[in-house]
């Protein structure tokens, strides 16, 4: 190896050590505008143990919720999976609310910034790999958007998308 090669291969290593920030630039699409909940509920009139013994009951706020729109009051709601995810300023994001099954899925992505009283946004719902549902909403403060998906075990899946708080992780 001559000393040309040496010195070449001495400041390609150099260049490989250097914080990779000092080449390139942030990506502002990647800004963290807001963070959105996903969760699937098991709704039925029946016997809530069909959805499984180890899922538990809904939350009496999102019971209230649930229970003030006609065609979602159910006499039993479980929560069978949850998922916060962060809202990117201009990427697509994904939820997949019933880890490791991939057979609910919720695609969003902010359609502008969002302000104090709405977050507007393009949502998708996938159910077993098929898109079943694109719209256009805007999220407001704690009201969730409710969307009334399958029959399943005897009753019904009920879809929940939602602004979560930023303090809490778990909301």
């Amino acid at each position: 190896m001559n000393l040309r090669s040496r010195l070449l291969l001495l400041l390609a290593c150099l260049v490989a050590l250097l914080p990779g920030k000092m080449w390139a630039q942030d990506d502002p699409g990647k800004a963290n505008i807001g963070r959105i909940s996903v969760g699937v509920i098991y709704a039925t009139d029946g016997d809530p143990a069909q959805a499984g013994e180890k899922f538990k009951k809904a939350s009496d706020r999102i019971e209230k919720q649930l229970r003030s729109e006609k065609r979602l009051t159910f006499k039993n709601y479980r929560l069978l999976g949850r998922e916060v995810q962060p809202l990117f300023r201009s990427y697509e994001n994904w939820s997949q609310p019933l880890k490791p099954s991939d057979e609910v899925l919720v695609r969003f992505e902010a359609r502008t910034l969002p302000t104090a009283k709405s977050t507007p946004l393009d949502v998708e719902l996938w159910l077993s790999r098929k898109k079943i549902l694109k719209t256009d909403i805007n999220l407001v403060g704690e009201k969730p958007l409710f969307v009334l998906g399958p029959q399943w075990r005897g009753g019904r899946l009920i879809i929940s998308i939602a602004l979560a708080p930023k303090e809490n992780p778990d909301s």
